[in-house]
């Protein structure tokens, strides 16, 4: 028998998804109604949780761009498009599919979960806890171990980096593990782990002829090289930081 004790579950750990909310019409059914739609074709693989988060599009003046609001999950349910909007009968995707989320009362963050460099963003995993403690969108994300203390070293070092950073729309987005935005060009850090921390995101990483093609400069760090010397890795970041005129205020 293990010596070590499972972990104790809390409300810290409860899971939650953050949505994207992109229109005023599905923040007031969400408000006043209590439910929130996501269409089947774009729904991440995962998305049972105990709470809805939602990151608010440009479209909110004030309230853009960060998440301001979450609510505890009731229920789950999949609808027509149809049948969630009667009163859009003729609509051209009347007949998609759609998860119907049913949801408590919204809850205002203290703070709200901004996006310094107003990236894209689609659906992101992440818990309670690390939705309260959060300061931006980068903070939400979980990640293993190798990737969370590369992530902290890149910050101590004053390096800017966009965590899985996404290229393209769903459903056919990819993502990049550690994106870096400079005078003249970008950087996409690419971490190789074992075993990897989540395989549903790892099938989304673009390949490296991609990335160059769209006019990246690509990077690997491997999961030893990472443990091993962590300052080599940084020092490499850096270098290629500088040497793209160092990092810009605002993204492509």
């Amino acid at each position: 028998m293990s010596e070590t004790a499972d972990a104790v579950y809390t409300p810290e750990h409860a899971p939650v998804l953050v949505a994207v909310m992109n229109n005023r019409s599905d923040f007031e059914r969400a408000r006043d109604q209590g439910w929130y739609r996501i269409p089947l074709k774009r729904a991440p693989r995962r998305i049972a949780a105990e709470y809805l988060a939602f990151y608010q599009t440009g479209a909110f003046g004030d309230e853009g761009c960060a998440v301001n609001y979450f609510a505890p999950v009731r229920r789950f349910q999949v609808l027509s498009r149809g049948e969630l909007l009667p009163d859009q009968p003729d609509h051209p995707r009347a007949a998609d599919l759609y998860y119907r989320i049913e949801i408590g009362p919204l809850q205002r963050l203290e703070e709200p979960v901004t996006s310094p460099r107003l990236r894209r963003v689609t659906f992101i995993p992440t818990t309670l806890g690390r939705l309260l403690a959060a300061r931006e969108v980068n903070d939400l994300w979980q990640r293993d171990d190798v990737q969370e203390r590369l992530w902290a070293a890149l910050r101590e070092a004053g390096l800017l980096a966009e965590y899985r950073y996404q290229l393209g729309e769903p459903p056919n987005e990819t993502l990049i593990d550690f994106a870096l935005f400079c005078r003249d060009g970008r950087i996409a850090v690419l971490c190789e782990t074992t075993p990897d921390p989540d395989p549903d995101l790892r099938e989304r990483r673009p390949a490296d002829y991609e990335l160059v093609a769209g006019g990246w400069q690509v990077m690997q760090l491997g999961e030893r090289e990472i443990n091993e010397n962590m300052a080599a890795c940084v020092d490499r970041v850096a270098a290629l930081v500088r040497q793209l005129g160092g990092q810009a205020a605002t993204a492509d």
